[in-house]
């Protein structure tokens, strides 16, 4: 069994990573990707970078340089457009909607529930139903209301394009993701100083912005605490997932 995981960031495929075994770090082009051993598996893990586009190019790139997955799984961090979801929370999606174009990919039942049952193994939190994978980011409680309006659980900007490759090759689709901000969070200045390709804090900018905004930094402590507890959940479930 071959499985393909893609993440955005290099903070989302560490806890990836770290549960296989005899890893070879690669360049695909402009992508990093890790191959790895599970439990009766081959694991290829994809840092995409931020949004449907790099998506796409990289989930096209490593498709095309290997012969056949078993299953492409989208995940890494999400936004919660329930107040009910909080940070380290995990969202299994039902289906993945993209935005605007209203496109739905539908994850696989069978792949879906066993990524649940790993979940409940892993004693872990969680919640199913349909994500929206927006173009841009939510970064206001109005712009999530307004989501969660239209029936879904949480939002993330990549996997639609997953979805739509594995369609386009004709194998299984899976999404978990971990929350990383809750539905009433707002994160107005994060895109002055955060990469949007790495994911990154731009030194520079920041400083910028703290001298601009000094109520900033206790943001930044907050997203630092957000970013653990999504990892430690990501980690833990692919502890069990991969060992299956």
């Amino acid at each position: 069994m071959t499985i393909a995981v893609f993440a955005a960031l290099r903070w989302e495929c560490t806890p990836i990573v770290q549960s296989l075994r005899q890893v070879q770090r690669q360049r695909l082009g402009t992508f990093t990707l890790w191959r790895g051993a599970a439990a009766g598996a081959e694991v290829v893990v994809v840092k995409t970078g931020i949004g449907v586009e790099r998506a796409g190019a990289a989930a096209r790139l490593v498709c095309a340089a290997t012969h056949r997955f078993d299953v492409l799984l989208s995940t890494g961090c999400a936004g919660a457009l329930l107040p009910s979801l909080v940070p380290g929370d995990l969202v299994v999606a039902t289906a993945v909607v993209g935005n605007p174009s209203g496109e739905r990919f539908e994850t696989n039942p069978a792949w879906r529930e066993r990524v649940v049952g790993n979940i409940e193994r892993a004693h872990l939190p969680i919640t199913a139903g349909p994500m929206l994978c927006s173009r841009e980011v939510l970064a206001t409680a109005a712009a999530k209301q307004a989501a969660a309006a239209q029936g879904f659980i949480a939002v993330e900007m990549e996997g639609a394009a997953i979805g739509a490759q594995a369609a386009a090759i004709g194998v299984p689709f899976a999404a978990v993701r971990a929350i990383l901000d809750r539905a009433d969070a707002e994160l107005p200045h994060a895109s002055k100083f955060v990469d949007a390709t790495s994911g990154a804090i731009k030194p520079l900018a920041l400083a910028r912005e703290v001298v601009a905004h000094p109520g900033i930094v206790s943001d930044l402590l907050a997203i630092r605490r957000m970013m653990q507890a999504a990892q430690m959940s990501l980690g833990r479930l692919f502890q069990v997932f991969l060992s299956q």
